[in-house]
């Protein structure tokens, strides 16, 4: 199955630090496994113990509905590996996809980790882009009262890329601080996997019935639709 040239990206970035953006010069990609026809890469990263890590499969759905599955905060404890819990605490802008909420990952045998994060979307037909990223951030404070470790930090990045009408490339990148009480050993081999396990469960979430009905009508749709009426294939 060949890509296409102009291929629609739709960029989602959870980028769970006060910055807005990331260099990806920051990292070093090395191929340390395949599987199921995903590809999975580690880096170091300058100044940190722990690693990040990402994972790029195809996947047998139109990108629309990827998008779509994303969007559904609230449901990220269905296919996100090792989230626990999500809960949307503000939303500020619908359209542009500019949210708060809550996020709660799952450190086996040690304290679970939470996070607050600010996120946007940016959507740029220009360039073919979509970009939604989210900040960790004060403006909204929330305490789940349950003694969770905060994370100093925590980016990650969806990349979705048409490669024809019916399937999309997804890369998904994570680069987490889990804070202090975790050893190195156990936080990078959980970083290493998460990307993997992740893809792997969205697969079967962009099959249900709900996220294919919701995608049609979607702005996700609409920027495909245009993307294909521009000649594109």
């Amino acid at each position: 199955m060949s890509e296409k040239n102009g291929c629609i990206t739709v960029v989602l970035m959870f980028l769970m630090t006060a910055a807005t953006c990331f260099s990806s010069d920051e990292y070093q990609w090395k191929l340390v496994d395949t599987k199921e026809d995903c590809q999975i890469y580690t880096s170091a990263v300058p100044g940190k113990e722990y690693i990040a890590a990402k994972t790029t499969c195809i996947i047998p759905t139109r990108i629309e509905v990827i998008a779509t599955v994303l969007r559904d905060i609230p449901n990220y404890p269905e296919w996100m590996h090792d989230c626990k819990a999500t809960k949307m605490l503000k939303t500020i802008d619908d359209e542009k996809d500019v949210f708060i909420f809550w996020f709660r990952q799952h450190i086996a045998l040690l304290a679970d980790r939470d996070i607050i994060l600010k996120s946007k979307t940016v959507i740029d037909m220009q360039n073919s882009t979509n970009l939604v990223y989210a900040d960790s951030t004060n403006e909204l404070p929330y305490d789940s009262g349950k003694g969770y470790v905060r994370m100093p930090s925590f980016h990650s990045l969806f990349t979705l890329q048409w490669v024809d009408r019916e399937h999309t490339r997804v890369t998904f990148m994570i680069d987490p601080d889990l804070g202090s009480g975790v050893p190195p050993g156990i936080a990078n081999s959980n970083i290493k996997s998460t990307p993997f396990k992740s893809l792997q469960s969205m697969m079967k979430m962009v099959k249900k019935s709900k996220y294919i009905e919701a995608s049609k009508t979607s702005k996700y749709n609409k920027m495909a639709e245009d993307f294909l009426k521009a000649g594109h294939k």
